[in-house]
C-alpha cells in the first residue's frame, strides 16, 4: 500500500504529472492528449472546482495514480464530493494507490462539509476489479447512471 506521505494535490500548472494516469482511464479524451489541453481544461473546470491529487512512488515523476475530484450541491444528497476520475497506470496497479486515494478523498470530503461521496464507475469485465475496491471501501451502487451522447463540446 502507498504511504499517505506519497499523496499531495496536483495544481493546474504541474498537470502534467497527472497525464499518464489520466489517459489509462480515458485514452480518448481530447482533454488528456498533452499537458496544454489538460491545462486548459483545468482552468476552465476551476470554477467548478475540480482539482486533481495524486500517489507518486519514490522513483517516479508523474503520478502513479490520480483521482479528480469536485465538491457539487445536490437535492437529494446535500452537499457531496464527487469523483470524476480514479485511475491508476497499469504497471501500478495492485499497489494500493487508488484504496490510499479513496481514504484521502473520503477525508477531504469530511474535512469540506460533505455529506456524501461518490463516483460514477464503467461497467464491464475490465471494470471488476475496480468495483471490488469500491466496495471493500464501503461505497455502495445506489443508481444506475444514463447518458445521452448529443455531440462533442470543447468544454
Amino acid at each position: 500500500m502507498t504511504d499517505p506521505a506519497t499523496l499531495r494535490p496536483i495544481p493546474p500548472a504541474q498537470a502534467e504529472l497527472a497525464l499518464p494516469a489520466l489517459r489509462a482511464l480515458r485514452p480518448d479524451s481530447p482533454h488528456t492528449v498533452s499537458p496544454d489541453a489538460l491545462r486548459a481544461f483545468l482552468s476552465t473546470t476551476q470554477v467548478e472546482g475540480y482539482a486533481l491529487v495524486g500517489a507518486f512512488e519514490p522513483d517516479r515523476e508523474e503520478a502513479a495514480a490520480v483521482a479528480g475530484y469536485r465538491v457539487m450541491h445536490l437535492l437529494w444528497a446535500g452537499r457531496t464530493l464527487y469523483v470524476d476520475d480514479l485511475s491508476t497506470l497499469p504497471e501500478a496497479r495492485g499497489r494500493g494507490h487508488a484504496r490510499a486515494l479513496l481514504h484521502w478523498l473520503e477525508a477531504r470530503a469530511r474535512d469540506l462539509h460533505c455529506a456524501e461521496l461518490h463516483l460514477d464507475s464503467g461497467v464491464g469485465e475490465k471494470r471488476h476489479a475496480a468495483h471490488r475496491l469500491y466496495h471493500r471501501a464501503g461505497m455502495n451502487v445506489t443508481a444506475h447512471h444514463f447518458s445521452l451522447l448529443l455531440g462533442r463540446g470543447t468544454a
